[in-house]
């Protein structure tokens, strides 16, 4: 699949902890984004390459399979490099995190730190 232009309130959601995950996805959606859901990088995968574009991913460093949240974004920035990309951590953002992705932020994520940040590089473009 070609580079395509990106949707900008289409969001798509990596992280394995479930719950984690529906907390960011009722923010986001509460604020009127589009908002799809996957539990694995590899799931991440198939999503982007069968659906049409999203304008950001927001994905954990660290999940169960054959892929993480940095292969992820390595698929991205080669792949669909016009999407943008916030990287979550249980940990303190390193300058590599912060180097690499748009935006990086330590879990817990506050909500509406998060909804600016979104609304923030889509509306950037």
């Amino acid at each position: 699949m070609n580079e395509q232009t990106r949707s900008p309130g289409r969001v798509l959601i990596v992280e394995d902890e479930v719950l984690i995950r529906l907390d960011l996805a009722a923010h986001l959606r509460a604020d009127g984004l589009a908002v799809f859901e996957a539990a694995t990088a590899d799931e991440a995968l198939i999503i982007l390459k069968s659906m049409e574009p999203v304008g950001l991913v927001i994905s954990d460093i660290r999940m169960p399979g054959g892929a993480d949240g940095l292969d992820l974004l390595g698929w991205l920035r080669r792949e669909r490099p016009s999407v943008k990309v916030i990287l979550i951590s249980g940990y303190i953002p390193t300058e590599r995190m912060t180097a690499i992705a748009d935006v990086a932020l330590s879990k817990p994520v506050d909500g509406k730190r998060l909804t600016f940040e979104v609304r923030r590089l889509l509306d950037a473009g």
